[in-house]
């Protein structure tokens, strides 16, 4: 096979993995600016005749006049929306601030030291993230009735560090251990284990810990299995659960797709801002 066919098939490989991948969020998300006639038309439309922002209004409780002056009546599932929205954005970043205090100078410690049973310690923290949410949730929620921490920030907060710390340490882990052997240098000129870690190592995994938040966030932000148990109802329920609510209404697509918008915009812009490092990660 020639290069010229090598680059022709595998050009459009990569376009297949793009529409494959793009095509079902752009048709989701295209909803989000057309009204129900327009959704509902067969041929469906590939792009909005007029697109609007009916559907975002409609989701924060305010009710929308179309430009042929017909009333877009508010969600009544905006309450939900906005107490989810609120309370994702409190819990993720709780979750991502305590995850990284714990978790840097976790995976620091079985990164570069030695230490007794580090090996099974290290197995009990890996083995927590290939246990899928499910197979705890009935556990935990048994747990959380008799603390009575069911429908609380809080009790959600607890539960979601237990899916980030094990997580963001595998990786962490993996950073600290390919970052150059400086401590010696350091122990050397006669600084503490602790004044390296702090002042040189910390600056040195900047990088390493940006994505680290990243990955914390995301998880943090996207929680549902425990989220629909646990606070489903409640004035502590996320934005993930308050989206289910949609379900179980009369169809309303351009309102669900409004919140899928909503739902993928503070990831996207975090990880846009923090590309640079995303990209450092990737040498390492």
């Amino acid at each position: 096979m020639t290069r010229s066919r090598i680059t022709i098939w595998l050009v459009l490989a990569i376009a297949v993995a793009l529409i494959w991948t793009f095509l079902p969020m752009y048709w989701t998300v295209k909803f989000a600016f057309m009204t129900k006639p327009e959704i509902s038309r067969f041929p469906p439309l590939l792009f909005p005749p007029d697109p609007n922002l009916a559907s975002f209004f409609n989701i924060f409780g305010s009710d929308y006049t179309l430009a042929d002056g017909t009333v877009v009546p508010a969600s009544g599932q905006a309450r939900q929306i906005i107490l989810g929205l609120r309370n994702s954005l409190i819990v993720s970043v709780v979750v991502t601030a305590v995850t990284i205090f714990v978790v840097t100078p976790l995976s620091y410690v079985f990164a570069r030291m030695e230490f007794p049973a580090k090996g099974k310690l290290l197995a009990a923290v890996l083995l927590s993230v290939s246990l899928p949410p499910v197979s705890t949730l009935i556990p935990f929620y048994v747990l959380y009735v008799q603390l009575d921490l069911v429908g609380t920030l809080f009790g959600l907060i607890i539960i979601t560090l237990t899916i980030t710390i094990p997580i963001v340490a595998w990786v962490m882990i993996g950073f600290f251990r390919n970052m150059p052997p400086i401590e010696q240098l350091g122990r050397i000129d006669g600084f503490s284990r602790l004044y390296i870690f702090t002042r040189i190592m910390v600056p040195m995994a900047r990088s390493g810990i940006m994505v680290a938040s990243v990955i914390a966030f995301l998880f943090a932000w996207n929680e549902y299995v425990y989220a629909q148990v646990l606070v489903t109802g409640s004035t502590a329920v996320t934005l993930p659960a308050a989206m289910s609510g949609f379900l179980f209404q009369a169809p309303e697509p351009g309102h669900l797709a409004a919140s899928i918008f909503l739902s993928v915009l503070p990831p996207f812009v975090i990880a846009f801002f923090l590309q640079k490092h995303i990209a450092e990660m990737n040498f390492v």
